[in-house]
């Protein structure tokens, strides 16, 4: 299926820096590199646990990403110290690994897509649409893909998350588009696909790797397992 939309918002968080892998795998992914003895459930309820408080303003607009990722793994190995699943002496040593595993991964994912990020915006206006801290702009920047979207849309300095359809509408407002004309690529069903199919516009949903039961994924225009299909799908 060829498609011309007249413009393109990109999620970011698990599109656009893991590829598709859900950070709740890409994580788990570090623990296991890393040795941590812990089970993948212990894991996860220190991973959501730490997401919840990842949302209280402890991320300020000056983080990078790897200081934003930092605080987050920090949070978790803190909870599994809470519960005694780990010994509080090892928190430093597995921050640390965890820490390098994930950000040399994005690193290398975000350099590898940069190439087919600015052949699309030679073509398309493209808005970023992402839940982030406030830092998005920093974090575009930091992995030199800032120059790749003429609008971009941060959760946490606007007031609206996803799955709330109106942040979309946003992004469509501001490339000054119609929403049916407007194409939305993201890994997550429920916060990406979903939503802006409320609003109206066409989607891609990038199905990768998740911690979740993945729905059929009826609502998705176009189901794609990795972004660089996007140049066997996209006209330019």
């Amino acid at each position: 299926m060829r498609m011309k939309p007249g413009a393109i918002i990109f999620d970011f968080g698990g599109t656009i820096d893991t590829n598709g892998v859900h950070w709740s795998e890409k994580f788990w992914d570090s623990y296991i590199y890393t040795n941590v003895p812990v089970t993948k459930t212990d894991y996860e309820e220190a991973y959501v646990s730490a997401g919840d408080k990842m949302l209280r303003g402890i991320v300020k607009p000056t983080f990078s990403f790897k200081q934003t990722i930092e605080v987050q793994i920090d949070l978790q190995l803190n909870w599994l110290v809470s519960k005694e699943i780990i010994d509080a002496e090892s928190v430093d040593q597995y921050l640390t690994s965890i820490l390098n595993y994930c950000y040399e991964d994005v690193i290398r994912t975000t350099s590898f897509l940069r190439p087919l990020l600015e052949k699309l915006h030679e073509h398309y206006p493209i808005a970023l649409v992402s839940n982030f801290y406030g830092n998005i702009g920093n974090v575009l920047k930091e992995f030199q893909i800032d120059h790749c979207f003429d609008r971009v849309i941060d959760s946490a300095v606007v007031g609206i998350r996803k799955p709330d359809p109106d942040i979309f509408l946003m992004g469509v407002n501001l490339l000054g588009v119609h929403p049916s004309d407007t194409l939305v690529i993201g890994d997550s069903y429920d916060r990406d696909i979903e939503p802006a199919s409320k609003a109206g516009c066409k989607t891609a949903w990038l199905k990768g790797r998740s911690w979740r039961m993945q729905p059929e994924g009826e609502l998705a225009d176009i189901t794609i397992n990795n972004l660089q299909e996007l140049s066997l799908i996209l006209e330019f």
